[in-house]
């Protein structure tokens, strides 16, 4: 892909044009974001060959970056050890872009992500100038998985070094190959190859600047950040309708690190990016996405809950084995599909609303039935089995599930000793009652055939059996039907159930991995702003939050970017996750979490986590329940819950301080101050331990 760029200074001052060269190579189909057709860059160059060539080396991962101007991609490209022993000087990587000017010199960047924790950390890759350019750089460390980490949701461009077309040159061709360093998918040391980037404009000599917080149309300043001190302008643009608009500068009181620049006329959607002038030379706008999109407070956003599979069996709440790593199997409940990796639909949306506390259940609709026991027979005289027959049964309770969907039966039989007599005889058959059953599948094995014939009975637990009943067939299956949505994201090692399989909850208890928001509303990156109360699984509350003062963080959930899998969908900041006591749908406390997206597409989600922050787990046999204060823009938020009280007493002796919830306790020698914090204590009851005859104390958080 080739862009030709007006610079910024004939944007900025309509001045003489001189004109910019930008030319990507993706690895992967570029503007194409389907998983299932945008695999390996078939893009030819002037001259008919390819601008891309792998050699037969790689293969497609849907580890896609984003970076400023770089366009769309499904994916990208990684490579194992076969390259580390095939690669040579002359065979492995190999570009051939057409480039617009010949004897030009081009800065090459490559950018990549690395967020899925599998790319080496020290692979070096050699490079080649195949036919018409020099190169200033012979090897580059830039592939490692260090360079490929995400800041404020975007990756950055790596410098690789210099390109010189030769004088009447315009496609030059360069190649990468292996250096040294370990390259080893099944090791987790993956090489991974997204986008290049040749650009031949003075522009990119200036150190680029980048802006961070988020933003909507009421906005009046822009922080900028990285800026230098040399630095006479920074500007910040907007682009709106396929075109940038400066919508604020500094010219005085300049100092290097973190600028506020005053801004007019941001629109919804608008993509903010900054510049600075150094020498006379404005940096350069590298492109969309920036990363930086003006929103709206709290648009609607969609949920589903993600599940973890664990091998432990609760009790409800505490922490659950979470073994597996990213090879867990993982579920989606709540959706049936994905967007590329987000949860899709339907999920539950979320809408701001005035009217208060919003509760949001989840439920697998796992239909099942207990066992039943002591299956027990007695040989009766009677016509029906001849003398010496033997009889034996197996009895399955059953439910009857509504709209038509047939009978669920319970797993483990109740199992019968062996009848028979020497005479003629009838059996009078009787088990234990299963509450919640609609009746019994009894299976009947007749001369030690097999269980091969059945009779259903309903509404009794009783069975008067004189051969006559009994009909062919009949397994008692299934044993199990889900009948609430849920999609598998994640897959263990070896599992039979595929990523994508539906309504695949095979276990009772699963820890929650995290809850998962998914952009619904396609107008607006937000800033989003949630409360988070009361988490309960059956009737069993597990999350609350009370115990832990205001402003703690880590306690429930993690923060935003906590998550590699989704840090890059989201912008730098807000960025938050931690107990607040401003709201609460019970008791004093709820978590208050905070993000804004970086992108205005379908495929954005966060993966709210509770690893290493709780784990907790929940029986999928009983609903999930959690209550969410969502209040629009301009909104008036509830009252607040009480403030604490203190109170004292006095007993043998001692002065024994006593409240409830999670607090900081302060002491002061007198009522006006000055407070410190007791240390390390939060939670009742205490024990005054200071020795002055008269001590103030109070609670705060």
């Amino acid at each position: 892909m080739k862009i030709v760029l007006l610079t910024l200074g004939t944007l900025a001052a309509c001045s003489i044009a001189a004109w910019a060269d930008f030319v990507y190579v993706t690895a992967t189909t570029s503007n194409c974001t389907d998983t299932a057709e945008c695999r390996l860059n078939e893009d030819v160059n002037l001259y008919g060959g390819y601008v891309y060539n792998e050699n037969s080396f790689g293969a497609f991962t849907t580890a896609v970056s984003l970076a400023p101007g770089k366009p769309a991609t499904a994916g990208a490209r990684y490579f194992s050890t076969s390259f580390m022993s095939g690669s040579s000087p002359d065979f492995g990587v190999t570009l051939s872009p057409t480039l617009g000017i010949p004897g030009g010199v081009y800065r090459i960047y490559h950018v990549f992500s690395s967020a899925a924790g599998n790319v080496s950390t020290n692979v070096v890759l050699g490079v080649t100038a195949i036919d018409g350019c020099t190169l200033s750089f012979t090897n580059t460390d830039k592939f490692q998985a260090s360079n490929g980490a995400a800041s404020g949701g975007m990756n950055a461009w790596q410098f690789l070094g210099y390109l010189t077309n030769a004088a009447d040159v315009t496609v030059p061709t360069i190649n990468f190959y292996w250096e040294s360093g370990d390259v080893d998918a099944g090791a987790q040391h993956r090489l991974l190859i997204d986008t290049f980037l040749f650009v031949s404009d003075s522009c990119t000599e200036v150190p680029a600047v980048g802006i961070s917080g988020s933003y909507v149309t009421t906005s009046t300043s822009v922080t900028v950040t990285g800026v230098d001190a040399n630095a006479t302008a920074v500007k910040v643009y907007q682009y709106v309708n396929n075109a940038w608009t400066l919508v604020g500068q500094r010219t005085d009181a300049i100092a290097a690190g973190t600028l506020t620049v005053p801004v007019t006329g941001l629109v919804s959607t608008g993509q903010l990016a900054a510049t600075q002038t150094i020498d006379g030379q404005e940096g350069c706008l590298w492109g969309v996405p920036t990363g930086i999109v003006v929103g709206a407070v709290n648009p609607h956003v969609r949920l589903a809950l993600s599940l973890r599979e664990t091998p432990s069996t609760g009790p409800v709440g505490s922490a659950g084995v979470t073994t597996g790593g990213t090879t867990a199997n993982i579920h989606f409940l709540g959706v049936t599909n994905r967007l590329t990796a987000a949860p899709g639909y339907p999920g539950q949306v979320l809408v701001p609303s005035s009217d208060g506390w919003q509760t949001v259940t989840f439920d697998a609709g796992i239909q099942s039935v207990g066992d039943s026991a002591n299956a027990t027979g007695t040989a009766v005289a009677g016509a029906g089995y001849n003398p010496h027959e033997t009889v034996a049964i197996q009895v399955y309770a059953y439910r009857t599930l509504p709209d038509d969907a047939g009978n669920i039966y319970s797993i483990t039989p109740a199992q019968s000793e062996t009848l028979t007599s020497t005479a003629g005889f009838q059996v009078n058959w009787a088990w234990d009652a299963v509450p919640g059953a609609d009746g019994y599948r009894l299976m009947r094995d007749l001369n030690s055939g097999g269980y091969l014939e059945y009779a259903d009975v309903s509404g009794a637990t009783t069975f008067s059996d004189a051969n006559n009943a009994w009909l062919w067939g009949g397994e008692a299956t299934p044993n199990r039907l889900q009948t609430g949505p849920s999609v598998k994201w994640n897959t263990a090692t070896g599992d039979p159930d595929a990523v994508g399989c539906i309504s695949c909850l095979r276990s009772n208890w699963y820890t929650i991995d995290a809850l998962a928001f998914a952009i619904d509303d396609l107008t607006s990156v937000g800033p989003h702003d949630i409360y988070i109360d009361t988490i309960e699984n059956g009737t069993n509350v597990f999350y609350g939050f009370e115990a832990s003062p205001a402003g703690t963080t880590d306690v429930g959930f993690r923060a935003p970017s906590f998550s590699g899998s989704t840090t890059g969908n989201l912008a730098g900041a807000p960025n938050s996750a931690a107990v607040v006591n401003t709201a609460a749908y019970e008791g004093t406390k709820s978590i208050r979490v905070q993000w804004s997206w970086n992108g205005l597409v379908n495929t954005k989600w966060l993966r709210l986590t509770t690893s290493g922050a709780g784990n907790p787990q929940v029986n999928i046999l009983d609903p999930i329940t959690i209550r969410f204060l969502f209040v629009p823009d301009g909104g008036a938020m509830p009252a607040p819950p009480p403030a604490p009280s203190l109170s004292i007493l006095q007993t043998e002796g001692q002065t024994l301080l006593d409240w409830v919830g999670g607090h900081r306790l302060q002491t002061a020698p007198a009522v006006t101050g000055s407070y410190t914090n007791v240390p390390g204590v939060t939670l009742a009851p205490y024990t005054n331990s200071f020795p002055e005859p008269q001590r103030f104390f109070r609670l705060v958080d």
